[in-house]
């Protein structure tokens, strides 16, 4: 039996099963047809085991810098049917931001911001360009994908400065984009929902709201706090151990790369703008999906900030994908986890906007 690339997605939208971690109820997407298996999906498997150089699974350097800039491994498909793309710069103060514009048309409707990631240091609009696609089909709605500049160049705060502004510009010139301002989303993917966190701490006291942010596998904690909590024992490596432990221990160590290049204070670490785990007043937070991945070093401080939420009072959304890795979202068209985490997405922003 090969389940087509539509079957395994429509598998996936049919069976969930829920846990609960504390307070927390999950919803877990497990391996489509595989339901109840243990390990990497099929898919995950043979990317890791066939495409990725094994040599090259290793914690980041500053010598890769350069290298990973320029490997565009776009790695995924376009889903989406008639979906316009546009580019533009927007001019503030001494500087201009390129962004990337999806489904304007001359009917005014919702805008989503979508944040890309890269570690801080890469230019990931290329990769998300047909996950902004298929979000804005889904979503009926504009997305906006923000050039933001990167560090090390552009350490904290540069980077973080350019969303934040980027969602300025938008909200005062609705007109240009066909949007509604009241119907303000974020989205953001890794290191991408990070400055997506920021961004809505940052707009409070602003007369813009956003009222929905989507997590895809996010950085919440850039600090050691969660990193020193963090056990293999929080996951289930009886099956493909070797590749699995690989994953886990390369991302956790880049971590410590990641944060020497995006501050100059490493003091800063602890600052909610950087490590929004930490952020002491999570009720103004809006309704949030989290997306996770049961083979991410990210997915238990994902879990962790969830329980916070719900513990504020904020209304969370919570998927663990089974099988998946960190950042599968961006295997569009290739894992079929891909499609229906941006569906859960567009989806729980409209539920949203409808209340």
């Amino acid at each position: 039996m090969n389940p087509t690339h539509k079957e395994l997605t429509s598998r996936l939208q049919e069976n969930a099963e829920h846990s609960k971690k504390g307070s927390l109820n999950i919803i877990n997407k497990e391996i489509p047809f595989q339901e109840g298996s243990r390990g990497l999906d099929p898919r995950v498997k043979e990317f890791l085991t066939n495409e990725v150089d094994p040599h090259g699974r290793r914690p980041l350097e500053i010598d890769d810098l350069e290298i990973t800039r320029k490997r565009v491994e776009v790695n995924n498909k376009d889903l989406s049917t008639g979906i316009r793309s546009e580019t533009m710069e927007i001019s503030v103060e001494n500087r201009k931001i390129p962004l990337n514009i999806y489904n304007r048309t001359t009917e005014k409707k919702p805008v989503l911001v979508y944040l890309h990631g890269g570690g801080f240091f890469e230019r990931d609009m290329d990769v998300m360009e047909n996950i902004c696609k298929f979000l804005a089909q889904e979503a009926n709605s504009v997305v906006v994908g923000v050039e933001y500049r990167l560090a090390p160049e552009h350490p904290y705060q540069d980077g973080l400065n350019d969303c934040f502004e980027t969602a300025r510009y938008i909200y005062e010139h609705p007109q240009e984009f066909h949007i509604d301002v009241d119907q303000m989303g974020l989205v953001g993917d890794s290191v991408g929902g990070n400055l997506a966190l920021g961004v809505q701490q940052l707009s409070l006291e602003k007369p813009w709201e956003f009222r929905y942010l989507g997590m895809l596998c996010p950085l919440v904690d850039l600090s050691d706090i969660s990193r020193k909590s963090w056990n293999i024992n929080h996951y289930d490596i009886s099956k493909d151990e070797e590749l699995i432990r690989q994953e886990l221990v390369t991302m956790k160590d880049s971590l410590s790369f990641i944060q020497t290049l995006y501050l100059t204070n490493l003091e800063d670490v602890f600052l909610p703008l950087v490590s929004p785990l930490l952020r002491n007043d999570k009720t103004k937070l809006p309704p949030i999906t989290m997306i996770t991945a049961e083979f991410d070093f990210l997915r238990i401080q994902g879990e962790e900030f969830s329980e916070q939420l719900l513990e504020a009072g904020v209304p969370v959304r919570h998927f663990k994908y089974k099988g998946m890795d960190h950042a599968f979202v961006r295997k569009l068209g290739y894992y079929p986890q891909a499609a229906d985490a941006v569906k859960e997405v567009a989806s729980h922003f409209l539920e949203v906007l409808q209340k």
